[in-house]
C-alpha cells in the first residue's frame, strides 16, 4: 500500500471534508424535507465520540464515512463502475489500517459492496487506499472538490429547482440559519420544523 495518487490526492484534510459533508446534508434537509428521499445525510451523533456521512441516490450508489479521533474512512459503491471494470476490481479492502477494522465490521455500512475505500490518520494527515483506481472510482466524492459550486449545480439538476448559489456558499461557509436564507432556498419550510436535523448534523446554529 502507498499512498495515494490522482483524485485522492485532491481531497481536503479531515476537517474540511467533515464541514462540506455537514453542509451537504444540511442543504438536503432544508431542500427536501422528507428524509428517505434525501441523498445526503450526516449524523454528528453516531456512536460515542464518532460522526458519520453518508450518500443513497435510492438506486444502489452509495457512500460511508466515519470520523472518530482515529481519523476518516470511506468506503463506497458505485454502480456503474462496477459495470465498467467488474473484472478489474480486486479487493479494495485489503491493508485498511488496525485503527479502522472496526469500521469493516460494521453491518450497517454494507462491506460486501464496495468499490473504494479511502482513509486518512490522524496522525499522518494524508490520504491512502489500498489499490491504485481510475479517478472514475470516487465519482461520488466530487462533493469534496466541487464543494459549493458542485453542490449547486448538482442540486439543481437533481432536485429539479433553481437555487442561488449564495445560498449554498452561506451553508457551506457554516454561517448560522436564519428565514431569509430559508425563503431562498425552501420558503415553505419553517426554521423551527430544522431543529431535530439541525441537532443531527451538528450544524452550529
Amino acid at each position: 500500500m502507498g499512498k495515494a495518487s490522482g483524485f485522492i490526492q485532491q481531497l481536503p484534510d479531515i476537517q474540511e471534508c467533515q464541514r462540506m459533508f455537514k453542509a451537504a446534508a444540511m442543504l438536503d434537509a432544508i431542500l427536501m424535507p422528507e428524509w428517505q428521499y434525501r441523498y445526503y445525510s450526516y449524523n454528528a451523533h453516531w456512536d460515542v465520540n464518532e460522526q458519520m456521512a453518508s450518500l443513497r441516490d435510492g438506486e444502489g450508489d452509495h457512500y460511508f464515512a466515519l470520523f472518530d479521533f482515529r481519523g476518516l474512512i470511506v468506503k463506497g459503491y458505485d454502480k456503474a463502475y462496477v459495470s465498467l471494470h467488474k473484472d478489474q476490481l480486486g479487493d479494495v479492502l485489503t491493508g485498511v489500517p488496525e485503527a479502522f477494522k472496526a469500521f469493516l465490521k460494521e453491518p450497517a455500512f454494507m462491506m460486501d459492496q464496495t468499490t473504494f475505500c479511502i482513509w486518512n490518520e490522524a496522525e499522518r494527515n494524508e490520504w491512502a487506499s489500498s489499490q491504485q483506481l481510475e479517478d472514475e472510482a470516487y465519482a461520488l466524492l466530487r462533493l469534496l472538490t466541487g464543494g459549493a459550486a458542485y453542490y449547486h449545480a448538482w442540486a439543481q439538476e437533481y432536485y429539479e429547482i433553481e437555487l442561488e448559489l449564495q445560498w449554498v456558499q452561506h451553508v457551506f461557509a457554516m454561517k448560522p440559519l436564519n428565514e431569509e436564507l430559508l425563503q431562498g432556498l425552501n420558503a415553505e419550510l419553517e426554521l423551527d420544523e430544522l431543529q431535530e436535523d439541525i441537532t443531527e448534523i451538528g450544524y452550529a446554529v
